[in-house]
């Protein structure tokens, strides 16, 4: 081949691969971001750490520099339980928050005796067992109370608020995010026999309450009180027994590059907002007929908070009533600029029992713009 068809054939490939290198070259050239952030996460049982691998995505994606090194990382970049170093852990009230513009909990929930028999499998406890870790302490709330008259920033996910965190605490950060929750909990399940999925408490309930009925088969939605009250709701069609995600009017103009429409299949508060809290988007409650029965029983709204804001002072208090850091599947690589624009136009497969779509439709827009609010 002459010199000048190889220049051709370089020149098409160039070309051809313009939109993969140009994106990267942009991604790499551009500023990282100011804010300091301190990603937390007391629910990391294994070496995937998949709980928080989602925010680790996000904020690789948007530049913001990791407390070693550059890159955010899934075992050294977050506090809380480390599961390469199991008897040293550090709770958010040993921290040094000095400095620092943001607390980004992923998940209190914490650790528990019978995930430690799984770590060969990674395969997370599925029942009761003894707590390790977790939970919200008073020092904890004490710590996030103080930060936020600071001024500074605290994200908290489902379950920052719920079981296992003490009334007290729970109390405390209840007032710093301006909502309340109801001691309902919910979630969608395939199948409620799937005894690998579904926790083994949950068909204990359903006998305690409704004898030895058998528990409705196919797609479920299932809300659980922390009294131990069990309310179940079903459909042969999966995606309608999810809730769905709708941003309100005011999320719509605050959030502009996240979407409606994408259905959520994982657990979930039924949350109230309180006065002087925004609530950006919401769960909309599938429209199945034994649903306004299912809503008298927990006293409950069609649509209860998920995305909600509290600024006060200047301090932002997100709360994120979804556990959408906690990703089923790899996010992939995030050194291409646009890539998570291109993400949210192409997961919208709606048959998909996943949190794909949940998460780079709406997560990944709305926690980026949330996060660029209050940006120097």
């Amino acid at each position: 081949m002459s010199l000048r068809n190889i220049y051709r054939v370089l020149l098409l490939l160039a070309i051809a691969t313009s939109p993969v290198w140009v994106t990267f070259l942009i991604w790499q050239f551009s500023p990282w971001k100011s804010s300091k952030i301190v990603l937390v996460d007391y629910t990391v049982p294994f070496d995937s750490a998949r709980e928080h691998r989602g925010a680790i995505w996000l904020l690789n994606h948007e530049k913001y520099r990791a407390p070693i090194g550059d890159q955010w990382t899934p075992l050294t970049s977050h506090v809380g339980y480390d599961p390469t170093n199991r008897d040293t852990q550090k709770p958010v009230a040993s921290l040094d928050l000095s400095g620092k513009d943001w607390v980004f909990f992923t998940d209190s929930y914490g650790v528990y005796a019978d995930d430690l028999l799984g770590i060969p499998t990674e395969t997370a406890h599925i029942d009761y067992s003894k707590k390790v870790f977790g939970g919200i302490s008073n020092d904890d709330a004490r710590a996030l109370a103080n930060f936020t008259s600071a001024g500074h920033h605290i994200y908290l996910e489902y379950n920052g608020l719920e079981e296992p965190t003490q009334p007290q605490a729970r109390a405390v950060v209840e007032e710093l995010l301006g909502v309340h929750w109801t001691g309902w909990t919910g979630r969608s399940f395939l199948n409620l026999y799937d005894t690998g999925d579904v926790p083994h408490w949950l068909p204990r309930l359903y006998r305690e309450q409704y004898g030895n009925d058998n528990m409705p088969e196919g797609p479920t939605l299932a809300f659980i009180h922390r009294n131990g009250r069990l309310l179940l709701i079903s459909n042969p069609d999966a995606p309608r027994v999810a809730p769905r995600v709708v941003l309100t009017s005011l999320g719509e103009k605050l959030l502009p590059e996240a979407s409606s429409g994408a259905n959520y299949y994982y657990w979930f508060p039924v949350l109230e907002a309180q006065p002087g809290t925004e609530v950006l988007a919401e769960f909309a409650l599938p429209e199945l007929p034994a649903m306004p029965v299912i809503l008298r029983e927990m006293n409950a709204p069609e649509r209860i908070p998920l995305l909600t804001r509290k600024v006060l002072l200047g301090s932002h208090r997100i709360y994120m009533a979804a556990d959408l850091s906690d990703t089923d599947f790899e996010p992939g690589n995030y050194r291409f600029a646009g890539l998570s624009w291109l993400r949210s136009i192409t997961e919208r497969r709606r048959d998909a029992f996943t949190s794909q779509n949940t998460y780079w439709q709406f997560y990944v827009p709305a926690v980026t713009r949330l996060l660029s609010a209050t940006s120097r």
